[in-house]
């Protein structure tokens, strides 16, 4: 029976620490980081507001389940933060586009106005 013991203690041991949970990497973070810090430098504070107010959100989220040890949720949040910000900066990309292509439409249609006043309007067509 002794035997049996000093043999089942070890294998016992061996099981525990195999199922013991690895603590998660704060390395699951950085791409949401980066994700947003791209998202603000872009402009999406006044461009997609809400979008990276649910980046920011989230990835404050993946921090608190980071602090629990929590690497399913925190790689799910980790994942959704930065899935946001890459909305946040696609939507102010194409608010900016949006502007830009405003802008140049307007200065043809003054390019337009003044070759128009210069040279008649039969010219401009």
């Amino acid at each position: 029976m002794n035997r049996k013991s000093s043999l089942l203690l070890p294998a016992t041991l061996l099981l525990i620490a195999g199922c013991a949970v690895t603590p998660p990497d704060p390395g699951m973070l950085d791409n949401a980081r980066t994700a947003i810090a791209q998202a603000e430098a872009a402009g999406a504070n006044e461009y997609a507001p809400l979008e990276l107010r649910f980046a920011r959100e989230r990835l404050d989220s993946a921090r608190f389940e980071l602090e629990r040890n929590d690497g399913v949720a925190v790689r799910r949040l980790a994942d959704e933060a930065e899935i946001e910000a890459q909305l946040a900066l696609a939507r102010t990309q194409a608010a900016l586009t949006r502007a830009d292509l405003a802008q140049r439409q307007r200065d043809l249609d003054q390019l337009k106005a003044d070759l128009t006043e210069l040279f008649g309007a039969e010219f401009v067509q």
